[in-house]
């Protein structure tokens, strides 16, 4: 288990721990043959293969954070966060700003005010006004989708 598959745990730990105090119908659990995915109010933790991935979201802040994961979340005016790397993440609706933190993600977004990229290999790809943008790494591609 690397690294950030043991802050997932611990991440998943603490969120299972939190999950026994609420009513039963508060959260949901669903396991496959080589994933689970546990679900409480504002946070998902999900494990497929070698794939895990978190995401927490509120008025504020969505953050989606993991490898490998596959992700459709609607904006409402949030900041959006993904950190980890070979993520996909396709963001609806108007978001605030989008902030990457890792290599090789992809992510789509309809509206975003800013984008800061850091890390490597990643692609952006916005509909709408042209945001402000930060690329802090090498081989990032952030451009207007057609």
């Amino acid at each position: 288990m690397n690294t950030i598959q043991h802050v997932l745990l611990g991440v998943a730990l603490a969120a299972s721990l939190s999950a026994c105090s609420q009513a039963k119908d508060e959260k949901e659990e669903r396991r496959e043959a080589d994933s689970q995915r546990v679900e409480a109010p504002g946070m998902s933790i999900e494990t497929k293969g070698d794939a895990s991935t978190v995401v927490t979201s509120d008025e504020n802040e969505i953050v989606i954070a993991g490898n490998k994961s596959v992700q459709s979340r609607a904006c409402s005016g949030q900041d959006v966060q993904v950190q980890g790397d070979d993520n996909q993440a396709t963001l609806t609706g108007t978001c605030k700003g989008l902030y990457i933190i890792g290599n090789r993600n992809k992510t789509t977004l309809e509206n975003v005010a800013t984008i800061q990229v850091t890390g490597d290999d990643n692609t952006v790809r916005w509909r709408g006004t042209e945001p402000e943008i930060t690329n802090i790494g090498k081989g990032n591609t952030i451009t207007k989708a057609d």
